[in-house]
């Protein structure tokens, strides 16, 4: 056997061999004159000769081990530092690699598709036996060759176990493509990459201030960018914080006499809740009373970080509860739709033509389509049996609740309120225009919400010019939290700015860490760890 189906590029084959399940080829190169790469002189005089025995692609299941008999020339400048030099077998393999370039690519292809471990169950049984860290290696020295440095960055965190280890994930927002993952979020290790990819002009991140050191102290000359969601986001969490204090304030306010609707139509009934339910809902409220009351007395020695600790509480919830001016409850909750509310017309019409028998009407609406069982016919018609309503002579078979007006004394959630406070008023129903309504009543809350208004449009519009008028409206409004929020904001000044001026946002390493969520959900444990080093970290470039 002395001829095979492909060729040894540069090279002629002497031999081939089966030996077991290896299959071993004798080879030497054919190139008569080499180039020193030092001088680039052309040299016929060999020196010595030397073996190197590569692996390369398998051969009808066969492991193939090359036997290259490689020639040492030496080099005729006097001139030259070197004396001698091998050979040049680029075409074939690189210079002290114990693999041909065509298996390095076959091993880089199934790497960067399995990852480490699972790539290495796969190769051996492809009869090209390799390790996962093996693997691993490849991918991180062809993409590292291959990756410019960039010019646009993208900084967030990324979860390695949910409350407990974070890295940094570091994306190329030009080729929208992950270039690195920190093993933690800290300044200096951030710091010790910038310093390591010189060249970056523009590092979009969040607002965290460790960040912001890390970039000043490895790249100061990047321009930094602040992410316009999280802009908003720290607007929406400051009025929260604001709304919570003022919550029992604001649900004292009348609504407007010109917007008090008359009543309320509505195509569905809510059920009354259970007494095991009402039962549990009166212990959850007394139990955050209790923690709230405990709050307050712990406020005038401890701050909100000692209470916390202490307490064994999220510092969001020690801070609603610190700064609220009484107990801030619950938010109502809309009611959704369930699957009976297309049949409650038909149902009020047969309930009046003197119809009680809840089996009949449930089989009635069953043959119109109602899919559910009889229970929720039972629970309709004893809370029919028990509700005054009354009836529109226009509209007989319509179902009119008489209840209270939810926009007079009963408010949305605090965070809903936040919301109306940021969305412009054209996107708004007209249900949340009355709550605006009567919300805006208050002073604080008419002065906070003009000044929303205008930071919202800046980050909505893209521009600067009146940053600077309205961090000075804030500090002349007498509003504290508004206060503290234009102070982190003239902190983090040029950040901000450079958002508001340039195209440049944190969207795309959003979208990278949900996809590291992603794959973390796929696999667990070694896989796991291995498919975010190839699939994302190392990810190749046509992406």
């Amino acid at each position: 056997m002395s001829a095979l189906a492909f060729l040894l590029p540069g090279c002629e084959i002497d031999s081939v061999t089966v030996g077991g399940d290896k299959l071993f080829i004798v080879a030497h190169p054919i190139k008569e004159v080499a180039v020193c790469p030092e001088c680039a002189l052309s040299s016929q005089r060999v020196h010595s000769y030397y073996e190197r025995k590569p692996r390369d692609l398998p051969i009808a299941g066969l492991v193939v081990r090359l036997s290259l008999r490689v020639r040492r020339f030496r080099c005729l400048n006097p001139a030259c530092t070197k004396q001698t030099f091998a050979e040049d077998l680029s075409e074939l393999l690189d210079p002290h690699a114990q693999r041909t370039n065509r298996l390095t690519a076959a091993l880089y292809h199934i790497g960067q598709s399995l990852g480490g471990a699972a790539g290495s169950r796969l190769v051996n049984h492809l009869f090209m036996p390799a390790s996962g860290d093996t693997l691993l290696r490849i991918l991180r020295r062809r993409n590292r060759d291959e990756q410019p440095s960039p010019c646009i960055l993208g900084i967030d965190d990324w979860a390695i176990r949910k409350g407990r280890n974070y890295g940094t994930i570091l994306v190329d927002l030009e080729r929208h493509q992950v270039i690195g993952l920190l093993p933690d979020r800290t300044a200096e290790t951030l710091a010790t990459w910038l310093r390591t990819h010189p060249g970056i002009e523009v590092i979009a991140r969040d607002r965290s201030i460790e960040y912001a050191r890390g970039i000043g102290e490895g790249a100061p000359q990047a321009l930094q960018v602040a992410d316009r969601w999280h802009l908003l986001l720290n607007l929406r969490q400051m009025l929260e914080r604001l709304l919570s204090r003022l919550h029992s304030r604001l649900k004292r306010l009348p609504l407007p006499e010109e917007l008090r609707p008359k009543s309320l139509t509505s195509s569905h009934i809510q059920f009354p809740r259970t007494s095991a339910e009402q039962q549990a809902s009166q212990a959850s409220r007394a139990q955050r009373m209790a923690l709230y009351e405990e709050v307050q007395r712990r406020r005038a020695k401890q701050n909100i970080k000692q209470i916390a600790e202490q307490m064994g509480l999220s510092r969001g919830t020690v801070r609603i509860y610190y700064y609220a001016e009484a107990f801030p409850e619950r938010g109502q909750h809309q009611r959704n739709p369930n699957a009976l509310d297309p049949f409650l017309p038909y149902l009020e019409r047969r309930y009046r033509e003197d119809c009680k028998n809840a089996m009949q009407l449930w089989r009635e609406i069953r043959a119109l389509g109602y899919a559910r069982s009889h229970r929720r016919i039972y629970q309709w018609m004893n809370q029919r049996r028990k509700q005054s309503v009354e009836y529109d002579s226009s509209y007989p078979v319509n179902y009119v609740h008489v209840q209270k007006n939810e926009f007079g004394n009963r408010l949305p959630s605090v965070k809903k309120l936040a919301w109306l406070l940021i969305r412009e008023v054209r996107s708004l129903s007209e249900n949340e225009r009355m709550t605006l309504r009567q919300i805006r009543q208050d002073p604080t809350v008419e002065t906070v919400y003009a000044l929303a208004q205008e930071f919202a449009m800046m980050v909505r519009q893209g521009s600067a010019t009146m940053l600077d008028p309205w961090l000075s409206a804030c500090q002349d409004s007498g509003v504290t939290n508004l206060q503290t929020f234009a102070d982190g904001v003239k902190r983090d000044y040029d950040a901000i700015r450079g958002a508001l001026d340039t195209y440049w946002s944190n969207g795309q390493t959003e979208g990278q860490v949900n996809r590291l969520k992603m794959l973390k959900r796929q696999m667990y444990g070694r896989a796991g760890l291995d498919l975010l080093r190839t699939r994302v970290l190392y990810s190749s470039t046509e992406h």
